[in-house]
C-alpha cells in the first residue's frame, strides 16, 4: 500500500522544524561544536523563512525566543493549531514536555521540512506509522493471533525494568517477540543522581515508563499522564526502614539511601512511585514508548474496564487491524482508539479512516470531539471513552 503524496512544507511547518532543531542543539550545546553550529544553521532557515530583518537574526536571539510561545514567531502565527502556537520548547534550556510532544507528532513533516540531516534524535525523524509498522512485524512474526497480543501487551506492561537479569527472565517466561532496538540502558535525563553518586529512575505511575527528571522536578514526558513531582529536600530515609518499600539487596544495600518524591500537582490519585536503581536498569526506545507504550496504556485500560462491566473483548483483532473488538450480546463494535496531543494531526489521519471503525478518545482527549465532529464527514464516527463506556453500561444492563 502506498502512502498519501505529501506536498511540499509549508513555511510554517519549516519553522517548526527549525525550531524543534535549534532547541535540541540548544539543550546539548555543551557537548560539542556541532550542537552550536546546528543552532547557526536553524537561525539561517528562520531568517530565510521570515524575511529580512524578521524574527531572531542570530543565535542567542534564536534561543530566548525558544524560552517564549512559538506563535510569537511570524511563520507560527500563521498556523491555525493552538498546540502548536502556544508552546514553549525551552525551560531552563532544557527541552520542555511541550518539544517531545510535537516532535513525536509531527515526525514526519520534520524529516521532508528541510533536509535528512538532524540534531534532532533519530527516532524524531520517523512517522508514527514507520515505528508502529515495525514494530508489528517483529511482534506478528509467527502469524499467531494470540502470540501477537502476548508480545504487545509485554512491552505495554513492561516498558522498563530494573535490570537486564529480570529483563531476561520476564521474556522467557512470556515468550514474547520483541521489536528492532528492543530495550536500552535509561537515558541521562531520565535519571536522578543522589548524593552518594548512586544513579535512581522513576517509573511513570500510568505507562510504567521512566520519567524525565529536570533538576528537583520528575515528571512523565507525555503531558496527560498528569501526576507531578519534586525530589524531596527532606533528609533522606534509609530504603530499608521506609515502611511499604521492600529493601536494597547486595553487598552495597546498607549504604545505599533511596530518594523519595513529594506531588506537586493536584491530578487524579495514583500510587506514589518509588525510586529504582539505574545502574543496570533497561526501558524500550523513546518511539516503540510513544508510539505503542503510550496509546496501548489507554487501549489496555479501556479493555479492562469493559472486561470488569461484562462485555467481551478482544484485544487488537486480526493482528491489529484495529484495536478493541467489543460485543454485547448480538451487538459488535470495532473500536479505534486515538490519542493524539494535536486535534491537527489527528484531523489529518481521519480524513480517511475506515467507516466501519468508530474512532474513540480517551477521557484526556474529549476536549477534541466536538472540532472532529464538525470537521469529518458523517460518516466517521467519533466519541469519548466516557460516552462509549456509558453506552456499553446500558446495553449491558438491557441484556440481563
Amino acid at each position: 500500500m502506498t502512502g498519501p503524496v505529501v506536498g511540499p512544507p509549508a513555511p510554517w511547518e519549516q519553522v517548526l522544524a527549525a525550531v524543534l532543531r535549534a532547541a535540541y542543539a540548544w539543550s546539548v550545546r555543551h557537548t560539542g561544536a556541532a550542537a552550536v553550529k546546528e543552532v547557526a544553521r536553524m537561525t539561517g532557515v528562520l531568517m530565510a523563512a521570515h524575511g529580512p530583518g524578521v524574527g531572531p537574526v542570530t543565535p542567542g536571539e534564536l534561543a530566548e525566543a525558544l524560552h517564549r510561545r512559538l506563535g510569537l514567531l511570524p511563520a507560527i502565527a500563521d498556523c491555525d493549531d493552538r498546540e502548536i502556537s502556544d508552546a514553549i520548547l525551552l525551560a531552563d534550556d532544557c527541552l520542555t514536555d511541550q518539544a517531545y510532544d510535537l516532535a513525536c507528532e509531527y515526525a514526519g513533516p520534520l524529516g521532508a521540512a528541510i533536509d535528512k540531516g538532524s540534531r534532532l534524535p533519530s527516532w524524531t525523524m520517523m512517522r508514527a506509522e514507520q515505528i508502529q509498522a515495525a514494530a508489528r512485524e517483529a511482534m506478528a512474526e509467527s502469524g499467531r493471533q494470540q502470540d501477537y497480543v502476548a508480545s504487545r501487551r509485554f512491552l505495554i506492561e513492561h516498558p522498563a525494568a530494573t535490570s537486564r537479569a529480570e529483563l531476561r527472565e520476564l521474556l522467557s517466561v512470556a515468550g514474547v517477540s520483541l521489536p528492532p532496538g528492543g530495550y536500552q540502558a535509561i537515558p541521562a535525563e531520565q535519571r536522578h543522581r543522589a548524593r552518594d553518586g548512586v544513579d535512581w529512575w522513576w517509573p511513570c505511575p500510568i505507562c510504567r515508563w521512566p520519567m524525565a527528571v529536570t533538576g528537583d522536578r520528575v515528571r512523565c514526558r507525555y503531558r496527560p499522564h498528569t501526576a507531578s513531582y519534586r525530589i524531596a529536600r527532606t533528609p533522606w530515609a534509609r530504603s530499608r526502614s521506609r515502611p511499604g518499600v521492600a529493601p536494597e539487596t547486595g553487598p552495597r544495600s546498607r549504604h545505599r539511601i533511596r530518594p523519595v518524591l513529594t506531588r506537586t500537582d493536584p491530578g487524579p490519585r495514583v500510587a506514589m512511585p518509588a525510586a529504582q536503581p539505574a545502574a543496570d536498569a533497561v526501558c524500550v526506545e523513546t518511539g516503540i514508548w510513544r508510539f505503542v507504550v503510550v496509546p496501548g496504556a489507554s487501549e489496555l485500560r479501556l479493555y479492562r474496564k469493559l472486561t470488569r462491566l461484562g462485555a467481551a473483548v478482544e484485544l487488537w483483532p486480526d493482528l491489529d487491524a484495529y484495536d478493541l473488538l467489543v460485543t454485547v450480546g448480538s451487538m459488535a463494535y470495532k473500536i479505534d482508539l486515538k490519542e493524539y496531543r494535536s486535534t491537527r494531526r489527528l484531523l489529518e489521519k481521519l480524513r480517511d479512516a475506515r467507516p466501519d471503525v468508530e474512532i474513540l478518545l480517551p477521557d484526556t482527549h474529549d476536549r477534541q470531539l466536538g472540532v472532529l465532529q464538525d470537521a469529518l464527514p458523517r460518516a466517521v464516527r467519533v466519541t469519548t471513552e466516557r460516552r462509549f463506556v456509558s453506552r456499553i453500561r446500558n446495553q449491558l444492563k438491557e441484556c440481563r
